[in-house]
């Protein structure tokens, strides 16, 4: 997956639904280890107020590039805001030149899909490169 020479980054999809804990701690030691740089991106939707307090999702995604940086120090966050999230973030892929998706997928019952939509389907059939998803009750051990 990682060709030696190549400069490869992974971008890591932060949800609101993510938590700053031990698979966080296991993705950074991984990426640490392949000597990787991380991008943690949080898209939201658009059409907030600019002036508007921290969301749920921008917090995380601070904390998260936080607890990240505390072991891997190559780490980056964005944060995008947009009405299409998978398009969005199929364009962060092509611009950081990421050659590896990490996201984590939730618990979400189908009444919540229906109402909130399925993003990481769309992501996972839509994506371009690699994708490497977390089930929800994964420990954090690689």
């Amino acid at each position: 997956m990682f060709r030696k020479g190549a400069m490869s980054k992974v971008m890591l999809a932060i949800s609101d639904h993510w938590v700053s804990d031990a698979r966080i701690d296991a993705l950074a030691h991984w990426t640490l280890q392949l000597q990787r740089e991380v991008i943690c991106v949080h898209i939201s939707p658009s059409g907030l107020d600019p002036g508007h307090l921290e969301t749920p999702g921008e917090k995380i995604l601070k904390d998260i590039t936080a607890r990240i940086a505390k072991i891997n120090p190559k780490v980056e966050s964005l944060l995008l805001f947009a009405t299409d999230i998978t398009e969005a973030l199929n364009k962060s892929i092509a611009q950081h030149k990421a050659t590896l998706l990490v996201m984590g997928l939730s618990r979400q019952g189908l009444i919540e899909r229906l109402i909130e939509g399925n993003v990481p389907r769309a992501i996972l059939a839509q994506c371009h490169i690699p994708i490497l998803a977390l089930p929800a009750d994964w420990d954090g051990v690689i």
